[in-house]
């Protein structure tokens, strides 16, 4: 029934369906416009199930583009590159297609009619509140997806979750666990500590030039600057092509007189039931019969539905399903409300969700649109047609020249086209179209490094190739002493005066283990000890590593326990730890335990899921390209 399906889609599951039709992020493209070798394309195989390079690309913007909306301008550069971003968005999709396989094999699935009311009820496919085919079609086309495919995509996606969230929810917490992780999470220290400034000793360390020269000579390694290469780069694509394509007014109004000569429109009918579940025949007769008899005698079909209807998501509606174009709910249903005249209801119509009665609410047939809402499409539409035919026609051009001279401005200049001048980069990837791997790998090609050739056609995606051609080459080398004698006197001095704290810390706590007074030893020093209570692990007011310290020491029965800790600031910290109290469960809330055991059972679920991903990977056949 309608119910059924609601009720498995609450919490976590429900919201990552609505947020991932509602937000469009593509993973998926549109087909390559070219041909290639056997892993043309591939960036991965799972199983034997392919990972695109389309997606992994389409993965790595969706990446750049939360991080940024997260963190803003707080981001390096290099954090939001290509190379840095590639490793944990192929791991995802890798991670993806494990659990989307591992669901088929456990056939699980979505009907199609529960699949396509989460769509239609998708707000990103809304108008007004109510479905709207042709904005469904639109979005759908501009985020590269037929509309089969985008169904199918959905339908991966759920069944994906529904596979993590059969591990995840079959984990529970018992009493024994959660006392324990009580006795933990709720624990509180007594501690004493003092900090040991570190700026005055680095102040008065020095470093000589023999240390300087020494480390160098023995760190050689720390130093290296990796081969690179600096290149140029002719870069052809649909977009740059269709931004140099005039559309005249002419061009477009005949266009769009032509794609009206096959404008249809089906009709978008408002639907309403009455569902009458029919797990006992007898008993869903002799209700059919009850609402028949109502809606004879002139009772309003929306107050029928609200006393009788067996479908709890929508009675309280009186029975509204939206609007449908004929497609949305089961063949049944759709042929009996397309017979029915506006406010006619029909007679009880079975389908697998029980008996419905349904009534013609309102039918919207849709006005074709002006030219005036139709031109931008339509101007866009005939540059990028007209950019694909010259693209193809550049293309092969671009071919034959690149491989008939190894000038790559000749190449440039007679198809019209720009060169790009590319700073060096590493086999690792650089900026740009350097952190294309694709690029990377032909500029470090024998024939392109050593034998000075133009690079084949590569396909950067579906709509853009590159040539490349290597300028210089630059071979590995250490770095010059002078270019890092700063660096390694910073390191130097940082590491001394670390090493002088530690020992005076050391020293100070010696004396303390041995019986002296905690406040007359601070005070020879200048500083000021402080006195900590009752304080829990999820303190805010403390040094994150101080209180990571404090909480992975232990007391030997009665005696206090001492250590130090550099903090983040770089400061020293003596410690000296008097008393550790467990928690207790028995002292919690009703509020208060169920928030931990929720939380408890959050960290498990969490674990078990990481532990059977990790089992899927490892039983797994997975190449990398």
């Amino acid at each position: 029934m309608l119910q059924s399906f609601r009720d498995n889609l609450k919490g976590t599951v429900a919201m990552f369906l609505v947020l991932l039709i509602s937000i469009p992020f593509i993973f998926f493209g549109v087909d390559s416009l070219f041909t290639g070798d056997a892993q043309s394309g591939k960036a991965a195989e799972v199983n034997e199930d392919v990972v695109t390079e389309n997606q992994l690309r389409r993965a790595i913007s969706v990446q750049r583009d939360q991080l940024t909306q997260r963190f803003g301008d707080q981001l390096p550069a290099d954090f939001l590159s290509d190379e840095r971003l590639r490793t944990p968005a192929l791991d995802n999709l890798i991670n993806r297609q494990l659990r989307i396989q591992g669901a088929e094999a456990g056939r699980m699935t979505i009907s199609d009619k529960a699949l396509d009311e989460l769509i239609v009820n998708a707000p990103a496919f809304q108008v007004d509140g109510k479905f709207d085919s042709q904005r469904f079609t639109y979005m759908v086309q501009s985020m590269g997806y037929t509309l089969a495919g985008y169904r199918e995509m959905i339908r991966q996606e759920i069944i994906a979750a529904q596979y993590t969230s059969a591990v995840a929810l079959s984990g529970f917490v018992t009493e024994q666990q959660l006392a324990q992780y009580v006795s933990l999470a709720e624990q509180a220290r007594d501690f004493y500590w003092v900090t040991l400034p570190l700026a005055p000793v680095l102040e008065g360390t020095e470093v000589s030039d023999a240390e300087i020269e020494t480390y160098y000579q023995e760190n050689q390694d720390k130093f290296q600057v990796p081969e690179r290469v600096s290149a140029k780069i002719i870069e052809l694509n649909v977009a740059d092509i269709a931004a140099g394509i005039e559309i005249t007014d002419e061009q477009v109004e005949a266009q769009y007189q032509e794609n009206m000569k096959s404008y249809e429109t089906e009709p978008v009918r408002q639907a309403a039931h009455i569902l009458v579940e029919a797990e006992d025949e007898a008993a869903a007769q002799a209700k059919l019969a009850e609402i028949e008899t109502a809606l004879a005698a002139g009772e309003d079909f929306a107050a029928v539905a609200a006393r009788l209807s067996d479908d709890l998501g929508t009675r309280e509606t009186g029975g509204d399903l939206g609007f449908t174009s004929g497609d949305t709910f089961p063949e049944e249903f759709e042929t009996a409300l397309a017979a029915l005249e506006v406010g006619q209801y029909s007679a009880p119509v079975q389908t697998d969700a029980g008996y419905h009665v349904i009534k013609l609410v309102a039918v919207d047939q849709a006005e074709p649109p002006t030219l005036a809402e139709e031109a931008p499409m339509i101007r866009v539409a005939l540059a990028e047609s007209k950019a694909q035919q010259r693209f193809v026609e550049v293309l092969e051009r671009l071919k034959e020249e690149a491989y008939n001279t190894d000038s790559i401005e000749d190449v440039a200049a007679t198809l019209g086209l720009q060169v790009q001048t590319v700073p060096a980069f590493s086999r690792a990837g650089g900026q740009g179209l350097a952190a294309d791997p694709r690029v990377v790998e032909a500029a470090f090609a024998a024939d392109v490094l050593k034998d000075g050739h133009i690079s084949p056609v590569l396909e950067l995606d579906e709509s853009s190739v590159a040539v490349v051609k290597v300028t210089e080459h630059l071979p590995a080398k250490v770095k010059p002493l002078a270019e890092v004698s700063d660096l390694i006197s910073a390191q130097l001095a940082q590491q001394k005066a670390q090493d002088a704290l530690a020992a005076k810390g050391e020293a100070l706590l010696a004396e303390l283990r041995t019986g002296a007074d905690v406040e007359t030893l601070a005070a020879s020093q200048g500083v000021e000890w402080q006195i900590s209570r009752d304080i829990k692990r999820d303190n805010d007011q403390y040094d994150a590593t101080l209180l990571a310290h404090v909480f992975d020491m232990s007391l030997q029965g009665e005696q206090a326990a001492y250590s130090q800790a550099y903090v983040q600031s770089g400061d020293l910290v003596l410690v000296k730890l008097v008393k550790v109290e467990d928690g207790s469960l028995t002292a919690l809330s009703a509020e208060e335990r169920t928030a931990l055991a929720n939380r408890l059972r959050y960290e498990i679920a969490a674990a078990e899921v990481a532990a059977f991903e990790a089992d899927l990977k490892a039983k797994a056949e997975i190449k990398v390209y």
